[in-house]
């Protein structure tokens, strides 16, 4: 017996439930949309309220009630397209748990998004986000992306070097939000790889490197899985959980600036890590390439004692600097004032201006 979902549209809806930082306002509408034909026919039926495309809600801050139609984009299925001796093109509908398709590809020894684990959202928000971890980007392995045009309403086909894809930012954030929604993806992943990525470390932390973390409980030769679990050790001692606090994990990007600047913040900050910044396409805040590093904020946010620092509903995680949390009470403005002063600090300090990596909607 096969059950068609039907798509239903609500009125003055609370999504508290559909954003991670537990924010309580209300839209004027809101729909899940579970088919590309759902998603056709809200676009028609509501061709003159202002849209806001909600996956997992693991990256967005609500100031306010929204005055239009949110929708909610539940559109699944992961099907392989083709595969030779050495790859596997996977098609992932935007929908997709993206830790879910991690796993997947964990079952099935296909390689490339394993140090991404444990990042929360869909596939259309890893995608829209340019995620990255652990020496792992989205767009090593991003091959295609399917959006349907909200003005055309149509689908489109489009190549990850026509997105603009750039530190945790892409085309769809910016002059495409809301008129491009992804739909699908297709991923090119490697078959039976042997070597894995595992240059990450954390110079002045706590908590080491993967290859320290995965010595501590594996042995050679190592696996998918055995990557994927080092990776999830580490973000376990450092992140926040969902289940207890009002979050989305990491709540800046972390600083590009120059050499020049980063030699000065030494002088101030005793081991202060710097990474390379070339095969991600990064400027700096003022749009400039050139000879740059990428610095950790939540390490100068750190230095000025912000971690654990808390404001009536609002602070920030006793284990990691750059994660604002909450008691689940806060509203979205205090979120955002909290987050101007902390911003403030560091400009004050560093000379170093902070950029949200989370979706702020006014």
């Amino acid at each position: 017996m096969y059950y068609t979902v039907i798509m239903k549209i609500q009125k003055d809806f609370s999504i508290k439930d559909f954003n991670t930082f537990s924010v309580d306002i209300k839209t004027k509408y809101f729909a899940e949309v579970n088919t590309i034909d759902d998603l056709q026919k809200v676009i028609k039926n509501y061709p003159d309220e202002k849209i806001f495309v909600l996956g997992g809600g693991s990256n967005v801050l609500f100031l306010r009630d929204w005055d239009g139609l949110i929708i909610k984009v539940n559109i699944m299925g992961i099907k392989v397209l083709r595969e030779d001796e050495e790859s596997v093109y996977v098609e992932v509908a935007s929908g997709e748990i993206w830790d879910d398709f991690i796993s997947w590809c964990i079952e099935r020894n296909y390689a490339g998004v394993e140090n991404m684990v444990m990042i929360p959202g869909t596939v259309g928000g890893a995608v829209t986000q340019n995620i990255a971890a652990y020496g792992q980007n989205i767009t090593d392995v991003l091959f295609e992306i399917e959006v349907f045009d909200v003005e055309k309403r149509d689908l489109l086909k489009l190549k990850p070097e026509e997105c603009n894809f750039e530190y945790r930012s892409s085309r769809f954030k910016n002059e495409w939000k809301n008129r491009y929604i992804v739909t699908s993806a297709i991923f090119k992943m490697k078959k039976n790889a042997k070597t894995f990525e595992l240059s990450y470390h954390e110079r002045a932390g706590r908590y080491g490197s993967i290859f320290e973390e995965l010595k501590s409980f594996a042995k050679e030769p190592y696996t998918l899985s055995d990557v994927a679990t080092a990776v999830k050790r580490q973000r376990e001692k450092r992140l926040p959980n969902v289940d207890d606090y009002g979050t989305c994990g990491s709540f800046f990007r972390n600083p590009i600036v120059s050499v020049k600047k980063f030699k000065e913040l030494e002088k101030k900050i005793t081991d202060l890590q710097s990474y390379p910044v070339e095969n991600l396409n990064y400027k700096n805040e003022e749009g400039e390439k050139g000879e740059f590093v990428k610095i950790p904020a939540g390490r100068l946010l750190d230095e000025l004692g912000w971690k654990g620092k808390w404001c009536e509903n609002v602070g920030v995680f006793d284990r990691h600097a750059l994660c604002v949390v909450t008691n689940k009470k806060a509203t979205g403005e205090e979120v955002s004032q909290f987050i101007q002063e902390m911003k403030k600090d560091v400009k004050k300090n560093y000379g170093v201006d902070l950029i949200e990596e989370v979706d702020i909607v006014c």
